[in-house]
C-alpha cells in the first residue's frame, strides 16, 4: 500500500503538502492538489488505521498554546496541531486545546497546574512554555508517565523540541537589509521588549549581523509598545537622519499606523509573519520578512507526539524549523 512519503516522493513535494491536499485543510495550490488526489486514486491509498490502535485506549492531549496580538501566529499553529491531531484520528487522541496570552506566563502555569491536579488521565502535552523553568519544575514528576514536547521555546534537553533558531532569522533580516543598503546610511532599530518567544532573540541575531556589515545603527531604542514608537518615530525624524528602520516586536501594528509618505524612502525589513505583513509587503513598504513555516511548526510538534503516544518513539528529538524568506515575488 502507498504511504503519503511515497506519494510525496513520486510528485516532488513535501509530505505536509500531500497531508493538506487529503485531508482537505490548509493551503495547497490548485494544481499541485488536482496531481496529488489524482496520484492518491491511481495507487488506492488508504489512510493507515495504525493496525490495532483502532480498539487501543483513547490517548488524551493537552495543548497549550498561547494567542498574542499576531492572530496569524495562534492560527496557524494551532492548524499545523490539528492537523497532525487528524491524521491520527484511528488512533484514538482526543486533542484538548488550552490557551492562554502571551504575555501571562503565570496564568499558563496556572492552567498547566490545574490541568495535572484535575484530569485523571493525561497522557501528552504539547506546550509553548513561557516560562520554561517554573514549567519543566511542575512536569518534572510527571515525566515517567506523561509525554512532553515542547514548542517554539526548548524546555529541556531530555524532552522532545520543534522551533525555529529566532537569532539566526535575526541574521538573516540583518544579511537582506545589508544588501539593499548603502554605504554610509543609518539604520534605526526600535526594541519593543520580550514577548517571551522571539522578539528578543531577532534583536540580538539582527544587531549582531548588521553591525559586522559595517553600518551605523540609531539605537536599539526602548519604546515598548505601539503608541511610544509612534510617537518616537514622530520626534526623531526631526532630529536625525536615517535610511532604514528595524523593529523586533508590533512592527506591522506600528508600520501600518505610520504615515505612506513617511515610509515610502524607507528600507525596511522585518521577522515574523501575519496579515499585515503581507498587506505591507504587497504595498512596497516592508522590502522582506524572515519567518518559520509557522503551521509546519505546530504539525511537527503534533506529529511528535502522536508517534511517541502511537507508535512508541523512544528518540529525544530536537528539530530546528527551517528559516522562510518572504518578498512579495513569493507571496502566495
Amino acid at each position: 500500500m502507498v504511504t503519503q512519503k511515497e506519494i510525496a516522493q513520486i510528485l516532488g513535494v513535501s509530505r505536509t503538502t500531500v497531508a493538506r491536499a487529503i485531508n482537505g485543510k490548509g493551503y495547497v495550490k490548485k494544481e499541485t492538489k488536482e496531481k496529488i488526489l489524482q496520484m492518491v486514486a491511481e495507487k488506492k491509498y488508504q489512510k493507515n488505521f495504525f493496525g490495532s490502535s483502532l480498539s487501543s485506549k483513547k490517548k488524551k492531549v493537552f495543548s497549550f498554546m498561547v494567542s498574542s496580538k499576531n492572530a496569524y501566529y495562534t492560527e496557524q499553529i494551532i492548524a499545523g496541531v490539528r492537523d497532525a491531531r487528524d491524521e491520527y484520528k484511528y488512533s484514538n487522541i482526543e486533542l484538548h486545546e488550552i490557551i492562554t496570552d502571551i504575555n501571562l506566563a503565570d496564568k499558563q502555569i496556572e492552567k498547566l497546574k490545574e490541568i495535572l491536579e484535575v484530569e485523571e488521565q493525561i497522557d501528552g502535552i504539547i506546550i509553548i512554555p513561557l516560562d520554561r523553568e517554573k514549567v519543566y519544575e511542575i512536569l518534572k514528576p510527571h515525566l515517567k508517565k506523561i509525554k512532553v514536547v515542547s514548542l517554539g521555546i526548548k524546555l529541556n534537553k531530555s524532552i522532545s523540541h520543534v522551533g525555529p533558531d529566532y537569532t539566526n532569522q535575526g541574521r538573516i533580516a540583518a544579511g537582506i537589509l545589508s544588501k539593499i543598503l548603502n554605504k554610509g546610511e543609518k539604520v534605526l532599530v526600535l526594541d519593543n521588549g520580550d514577548d517571551n518567544i522571539s522578539s528578543k532573540y531577532y534583536l540580538k541575531g539582527f544587531l549582531k549581523h548588521i553591525k559586522s556589515y559595517g553600518f551605523d545603527v540609531l539605537g536599539p531604542f526602548k519604546t515598548m509598545g505601539i503608541k511610544a514608537s509612534l510617537a518616537f518615530l514622530n520626534e526623531i525624524e526631526k532630529e536625525k537622519e536615517f535610511s532604514a528602520i528595524y523593529i523586533n516586536r508590533y512592527a506591522q501594528d506600528i508600520l501600518k499606523k505610520m504615515p505612506v509618505d513617511r515610509l515610502k524612502n524607507k528600507k525596511i525589513v522585518t521577522n515574523g509573519m501575519g496579515k499585515r505583513i503581507r498587506e505591507l509587503i504587497e504595498s512596497g513598504i516592508v522590502a522582506a520578512t524572515v519567518t518559520e513555516d509557522i503551521y509546519q511548526t505546530g504539525y511537527t510538534a503534533g506529529q511528535m507526539i502522536f508517534d511517541i503516544l502511537c507508535k512508541n518513539v523512544k528518540e529525544i528529538k530536537d528539530i530546528v524549523s527551517e528559516a522562510k524568506i518572504y518578498f512579495l515575488e513569493n507571496l502566495k
